[in-house]
């Protein structure tokens, strides 16, 4: 054969050989393309209303995918990371509603995928037969700085903690009906019962019995109701761990209507013209100063016991001549005393105009001392319980209550605002049945 013959022979051969292969590399029907993510490849399961869990168990969300390919998982837990699992196991030692999101991701591509938990306590069996109503147990007393504290219960030289306890077991405990003075704001009392008192759904569960009353002759004829109103702010905690102690992972806050909405009280007007502080403080703190001496000029009552606050703010609180005895709880033995909790707006309004005639007027529901004992405002639904986030939580009962004084006012003659306590009543165990605010 013609040696050119031969050489076009073997060039056109070649040209066909890789022709053909570069043909066959791009041929989309015989190499498929790289998987995409789509939203839609991504499947859970989540039962109507949300996941629902109980505390302290474990919670499994299954997830579906078409390819894991290039795939990344993260789940996040109001925001923040928790796993990088496909599916997720996680506890919660926390009661309350959640926001869970599972976020997906492929290169460039990314979806979230939102879900809401819910995480409750197991329900309890009601109060067993024989339980009593009353106040069994006090667990602490640090009345804040007040011309009732030292007085209400007495305290008495040598006096230790676990002895004011004691003292205010025999006022207030096994419907005795004395009375104890929590002083100025922040001031506590920690009580216990010999059963769970039981959370019944549409029902009032409980009444902090206080020494409220109206005043007979507000120079406003026209006000709202409203007197000697000195509420404070109401904590329960339900016994998770059965240890027979309040923990303070334990604690849930009654939030009342200033929790709500303060300027939905009737007296809100009033008191802005007034001039008060009618704002609703959630993390306030508020520090006395132990005095150096107790005054015995006009002056040095004035100036009696120094407080500052987490506001910038500070001032003192006053001796007044009707009660002369320290103010400053004398079984404390620290120089200075720190008391955290939500401040409630003042509530107390001059009517005189004088410094005569003060009137603290009543806050809608929800407060301990707040509301005639006979009124069923003064009574509580632990269904207005709710978490460090402000969320609703659902306690099946509970076993500890603290009240702590709930407004820092001075008001004239009349002193501090200082809650005061003569009890603690179970309602269903005396078969009191109050409908639940609708």
């Amino acid at each position: 054969m013609d040696k050119k013959i031969l050489r076009l022979t073997l060039v056109i051969a070649v040209s066909l050989f890789w022709g053909t292969a570069f043909t066959g590399c791009s041929d989309e029907e015989d190499t498929p393309a790289a998987y995409q993510l789509k939203k839609e490849d991504i499947r859970v399961s989540q039962p109507e209303g949300g996941f629902a869990v109980v505390i302290d168990q474990l919670l499994k969300v299954q997830v579906e995918s078409e390819s894991d390919e290039g795939i990344s998982y993260v789940w996040l837990l109001d925001g923040t990371e928790i796993a990088q699992t496909k599916s997720l196991e996680y506890m919660f030692e926390e009661v309350g509603e959640y926001e869970l999101t599972l976020r997906v991701s492929q290169g460039e591509s990314r979806f979230d995928y939102p879900f809401t938990v819910t995480v409750t306590f197991e329900n309890i069996e009601p109060a067993p037969e024989g339980a009593t109503a009353y106040v069994t147990k006090v667990f602490d007393f640090v009345p804040a700085v007040g011309q009732f504290t030292n007085t209400l219960p007495v305290y008495k030289e040598g006096d230790t903690q676990e002895a004011m306890n004691e003292k205010v077991l025999a006022a207030i405990g096994n419907n005795k009906k004395g009375m104890i003075s929590l002083g100025g704001f922040g001031g506590y009392v920690v009580v216990g019962f010999d059963h769970t008192i039981t959370n019944v759904t549409g029902k009032r569960d409980f009444r902090v019995l206080g020494n409220a009353f109206y005043s007979a002759a507000n120079p406003d004829s026209g006000a709202p109701e409203g007197g000697s109103c000195e509420p404070g702010v109401i904590m329960v905690a339900y016994d998770k761990n059965q240890n027979g102690r309040p923990d303070d992972d334990e604690w849930y806050e009654i939030a009342g209507s200033a929790h709500e909405d303060a300027t939905l009280e009737l007296w809100y007007d009033k008191a802005v013209a007034a001039g008060n502080d009618v704002k609703t403080y959630r993390n306030y703190e508020i520090t006395y100063y132990r005095p150096e001496k107790e005054p015995t000029t006009a002056e040095e009552r004035e100036m009696y016991i120094r407080w500052e606050d987490n506001q910038g703010k500070s001032g003192y609180k006053v001796k007044n001549t009707f009660h002369n005895q320290c103010y400053y709880p004398e079984w404390i033995k620290e120089d200075k005393v720190t008391f955290k909790g939500t401040c409630l707006p003042q509530n107390a309004v001059d009517e005189s105009g004088q410094g005569s005639y003060f009137v603290l007027y009543k806050f809608r529901y929800g407060y301990a001392d707040n509301e005639l004992n006979s009124k069923d405002e003064s009574a509580i639904d632990i269904d207005w319980a709710v978490n460090s986030k402000g969320q609703k939580v659902h306690l099946p009962g509970v076993d500890f209550i603290k009240i702590y004084t709930g407004v820092n006012q001075e008001n004239g003659w009349l002193g501090e605002c200082s809650t005061e306590i003569s009890g603690v009543e179970d309602l269903h165990v005396l078969g009191v049945d109050i409908d639940a605010r609708k």
